[in-house]
């Protein structure tokens, strides 16, 4: 056990990491850099073999909050770490790979983990997001707003049985408990601090277009418009929005923008940098029309917002 909060077993594994080290883990089944080993590189095979095993203890504690959140089989990978989703499935090669089998006794994984084999890359993102912000809620202590969206998420589970809609239901969940327990301000700074702990992406010269079109390949929408518009006079950009068939039912009056807000962050330069979702319309039928802008004076509105009719 080398930890036993989120917090302890991520800092266990970031001070086993080293930046130019020639090992890495991925699973085994499907080639992914499960969180919070994503980007993560080891100097040696028993360092990474520890992360290997460390990754599963965190994942486990991860399921107090989400019972569905994917399982992996950990292995440890020497050489550049391909990554499932950078390549496809039939280019993938493990080189001098060992079997970790965390918790099998080195058998086969456990029949969940090969259930959970079948897991779309939607619900591995919203797993992932969902992980990042309850994380960062403990780090936080803001035990009520857990609490609260726990209680509704279970409730929402109960009678709801696709795996699909159930991850989607825990994001709508997070963002109107994060709207009704944290201020405006804390909300941001908690999003910004989730957002470093998802895997990490490159720096993006469009950050919002990007994020769009990464949404868009998940099917978190339908389908999407964006157009950017020059500098304004306060120096911030400004980006107009339009989306098709928004997969989070959420009603007109409240827009969970969380997973979108927490992934235009992630590929954001600066950490620091101002972004904020205004101006919500919402036209119906899970179609909506917003406003991000970097404009210093506006900041805000990226976990959940009011919407508008036309």
């Amino acid at each position: 056990m080398v930890g036993t909060t989120l917090r302890e077993i991520r800092h266990h594994i970031e001070r086993l990491a080293s930046d130019d080290g020639e090992y890495s883990v991925i699973c085994a089944r499907s080639g992914e850099r499960p969180v919070p080993v994503a980007g993560q590189r080891f100097a040696t095979r028993q360092d990474a073999a520890d992360a290997a095993h460390a990754t599963e203890q965190y994942r486990a504690a991860l399921r107090r909050y989400d019972p569905q959140l994917p399982c992996y089989d950990p292995i440890v990978c020497q050489g550049p770490a391909v990554d499932a989703n950078a390549a496809p499935r039939g280019n993938r090669r493990h080189r001098d790979s060992d079997r970790l089998a965390a918790g099998t006794g080195g058998e086969a994984p456990s029949a969940r983990a090969r259930l959970d084999s079948d897991d779309t890359p939607l619900i591995s993102f919203c797993h992932d997001v969902s992980g990042a912000v309850f994380e960062t809620l403990s780090a936080r202590d803001h035990d009520a707003a857990e609490r609260a969206i726990m209680e509704t998420y279970l409730a929402a589970a109960e009678a709801t049985t696709d795996r699909n809609t159930l991850c989607l239901v825990l994001l709508e969940a997070m963002a109107s408990e994060l709207e009704c327990h944290l201020d405006a301000a804390e909300r941001t700074r908690l999003l910004r601090a989730a957002a470093v702990k998802l895997s990490p992406v490159d720096p993006a010269d469009d950050p919002v277009a990007t994020s769009l079109d990464f949404l868009d390949s998940l099917s978190l929408m339908r389908a999407y418009g964006v157009t950017r518009d020059s500098a304004d006079a306060t120096g911030g950009n400004v980006w107009t929005v339009s989306l098709r068939g928004y997969a989070i039912e959420c009603g007109e009056r409240r827009f969970p923008t969380l997973p979108i807000g927490i992934d235009i962050l992630r590929r954001t330069a600066s950490p620091t940098a101002a972004l904020g979702v205004t101006d919500v319309t919402a036209l119906g039928d899970g179609d909506w029309q917003f406003v991000v802008t970097s404009d210093e004076g506006t900041t805000g509105g990226l976990v959940c917002t009011p919407g508008e009719r036309p």
